[in-house]
This record gives structure tokens, C-alpha cells and sequence, in this order.
């Protein structure tokens, strides 16, 4: 499940943080219904891809969009 991961570098987190014990991680995942699947995976990495190099939407097209479903 989880690995334990020793950084020989020290390392500074610029934002915002929350940290969670990785089984309490994994029951948020369930309930909230994530499904893991090749597709869904791919999109999940591609939008974290998109988001830290900063392509957004606004918040009022977000708005729009989710009308519309």
C-alpha cells in the first residue's frame, strides 16, 4: 500500500497542505466512488499536467458548463 519515501534533500511547500494517513486517503477515494481504471488514470494525470503548468478555466465557465449537464 503505502511506501515510505526518505528524501536526502530537503524540500519547502509553497501552498496550501493537507495531510492525511494513506488509509484514510484511500476510504475519502472510495466514498467519493473512485473507480480506479486505465482511462480515468490517464485523464487524472493529464489534468494535474494541465493544472501545474497553469491552464485553468474560470470559475464563471466552470459555473456554465456544469448548467449545462
Amino acid at each position: 500500500m503505502a511506501q515510505k519515501t526518505i528524501s536526502m534533500h530537503p524540500f519547502t511547500i509553497n501552498k496550501p497542505m493537507v495531510l492525511i494517513p494513506a488509509e484514510e486517503y484511500l476510504t475519502l477515494l472510495e466514498e467519493a466512488g473512485y473507480t480506479p481504471t486505465p482511462k480515468l488514470d490517464r485523464e487524472i494525470t493529464q489534468a494535474r499536467k494541465r493544472f501545474s503548468r497553469g491552464k485553468t478555466i474560470s470559475w464563471e465557465t466552470l459555473k456554465r458548463e456544469l448548467k449545462q449537464i
